[in-house]
């Protein structure tokens, strides 16, 4: 009897009987799957970009404020800047002998969604960028772009644009200033693809006229005067903060407090400011995942008890099987079968919408860190493989319920 029995068959044709059913508890574990999975890819997307992008800095030293703001926008170009400080911090710092490298950071502008950020090169340097098409500026109002910048921009070398005072609604264009690109860098996935560099005498002469406010946490919509730029070419030079590569683990640390006692200044270390960032992220991530497994249970539950009551509703069947010699073996293939195809195809629906909700939100960027979709990985695979055994787990009460079936009773009728 045992080896007549189709297997498969009975499984699917046990599943056809009550489609819409099986279709709702499915679904609902592959959505607890797919939830914990998208959690789990974005958090880890995240935390790449976040690493990637904090290209070896080890300390940002800019106006006085919230040390995580000044990192978010000066570093990770994510936040509005915490304020403008002199040119001569830079200068200052470019000759301490415990900084290895010292880079400006000069923001305020936009070209679209594009921040412009006055710079040297070696801010490329930090990301190991390169130039693939063009050449670095020689001269002022010159532009180099990121990759993704001039994709999204449709801009390449010889071509030009103009720039904008702030970001957002209520820019004011430099229409009388345009930039020309003259060169693209190659990719290198970090906040460098996503801005327009410029030297930082471009960005002084667009802001040296008088009546332009030089405080750039602040979006402004009042007019501005151009026509005497290079007349003021004089005016006080400021930048927005100084990117800082120390030359040892100790110059971290004494660096820092001499820079604060400095009136107007702020030090922020990357990783320690990241790490609190993550924890922020990680809490609202932690509240999704109980959620998640939360759902998970529940769906697992209301999977068993509903599979349980199914196979009693077969109950007849079951004890004919048994009573024509069908072995417990074959019987519990039969109801785990059923258990784990379930359990697979809300594994399969929940990879599915995780991997999606994971690609809408890089395609969307729903996020300001630009995020990239991770690799296949071992969350894919416990996506996979988490709901399969759920649904093997399920099984069992109802497993047990067949296997103690009376076949004399049940075929009479009598529970």
């Amino acid at each position: 009897m045992t080896g007549r029995v189709n297997t498969p068959r009975l499984v699917l044709a046990g599943l056809a009987r009550r489609p819409l059913t099986w279709l709702f508890h499915g679904l609902l574990l592959g959505l607890a799957g797919g939830l914990l999975l998208a959690v789990s890819l974005v958090q880890t997307a995240a935390e790449t970009r976040l690493q990637r992008d904090l290209g070896g800095v080890d300390l940002v030293v800019g106006a006085e404020g919230g040390g995580l703001q000044l990192v978010m926008s000066a570093l990770l170009q994510a936040d509005a800047p915490t304020g403008i400080i002199p040119a001569e911090v830079w200068t200052d710092l470019a000759r301490d002998p415990q900084v290895a490298a010292a880079v400006p950071v000069a923001m305020g502008d936009s070209v679209g969604d594009v921040r412009i950020v006055g710079t040297t090169p070696a801010y490329a340097d930090l990301y190991g960028g390169d130039v693939a098409a063009g050449r670095w500026w020689t001269g002022g109002m010159e532009a180099v772009l990121g990759a993704a910048a001039a994709q999204r921009l449709g801009l390449a070398p010889g071509d030009t644009f103009i720039g904008a005072h702030g970001e957002g609604p209520g820019t004011v264009a430099h229409a009388d200033h345009p930039y020309t690109v003259v060169g693209v860098l190659a990719p290198t996935g970090t906040v460098l693809d996503r801005l327009a560099l410029t030297s930082l005498d471009s960005v002084w002469s667009l802001h040296a006229a008088p009546g332009h406010s030089h405080d750039q946490s602040h979006d402004h919509d009042h007019g501005h005067d151009h026509a005497h730029d290079h007349a003021h070419a004089d005016a006080p030079r400021q930048i927005t903060a100084v990117l800082v590569d120390v030359r040892s683990p100790l110059a971290a640390v004494t660096l820092g407090p001499r820079l604060e006692a400095e009136p107007g200044l702020k030090v922020a270390q990357p990783a320690r400011e990241v790490q609190r960032l993550n924890a922020l992220l990680g809490g609202g991530a932690g509240l999704l995942r109980q959620f998640g497994v939360g759902l998970g249970v529940l769906a697992a539950g209301g999977f068993g008890l509903a599979l349980t009551g199914a196979l009693l509703a077969r109950r007849r069947e079951f004890a004919l099987l048994k009573a024509l010699g069908a072995r417990p073996a074959t019987l519990a293939r039969l109801v785990l079968g059923e258990g784990l195809l379930l359990g697979a195809a809300g594994g399969v629906a929940g990879w599915a919408l995780g991997r999606t909700v994971m690609a809408v939100t890089a395609a969307a960027e729903a996020t300001p860190l630009a995020l990239v979709p991770p690799p296949p990985g071992l969350a894919d695979l416990l996506a996979l493989l988490v709901p399969a055994g759920l649904g093997l787990v399920a099984a069992l009460p109802a497993l047990v319920v067949v296997l103690r079936l009376d076949p004399l009773a049940a075929l009479e009728n009598r529970s």
